[in-house]
Parts: C-alpha cells; sequence; structure tokens
C-alpha cells in the first residue's frame, strides 16, 4: 500500500492523523495493550506484532490493523523500522 492509499483508508475508517514513529534496531516492547485501535503502514525496516496466538512480521508497503485492548509485543530486527500510524 502506498502512503497516499493508507491515509485515504485512515479517512475513510474514522482514525485520527497519521503520526511518523521511529523504532530503534532491536526493539522489544513487552506485551501491553491500547484502549485505542491503530492502524500503521511500514515505511522501512521490519515490525513484528507477537500476539497471543500468532506473530506477524510486517515489511514495507504492508499494513497493521489492531483492535482495541489486544495483547501484543512490538519488536523490530537489525534495522529498526519507520512506519505511519494512527489512532481510533
Amino acid at each position: 500500500m502506498t502512503e497516499a492509499e493508507f491515509l485515504e483508508q485512515l479517512a475513510a475508517r474514522g482514525y485520527g492523523d497519521a503520526q511518523l514513529k521511529v523504532y530503534p534496531p532491536h526493539s522489544d516492547v513487552p506485551q501491553h495493550t491500547h484502549e485505542f485501535a491503530v492502524m500503521l503502514l511500514v515505511l522501512e525496516g521490519e515490525f513484528t506484532l507477537v500476539e497471543p496466538d500468532r506473530s506477524t512480521t510486517y515489511r514495507p508497503g504492508e499494513v497493521l490493523d489492531l483492535a482495541a485492548d489486544c495483547p501484543h509485543v512490538e519488536r523490530t530486527g537489525d534495522q529498526g523500522a519507520r512506519v505511519l500510524l494512527a489512532k481510533r
């Protein structure tokens, strides 16, 4: 998905403004939840989301759509990750 397509999807689905976030290499954010849904587009690197029943790695152009209150761990590899994300 392109950045423009991602921004269109955010607006259509009622998400707020996109924010750029940079995760350092080998980032490992402990398990947590959010009180809001998150939609995230990977711009560079790899971003892995570990949920109780699965682990999924997202690469540039791929979109992560995470429901509110879903327990998860966030991880990056050797290059870290640069992402656009928005909350709803």
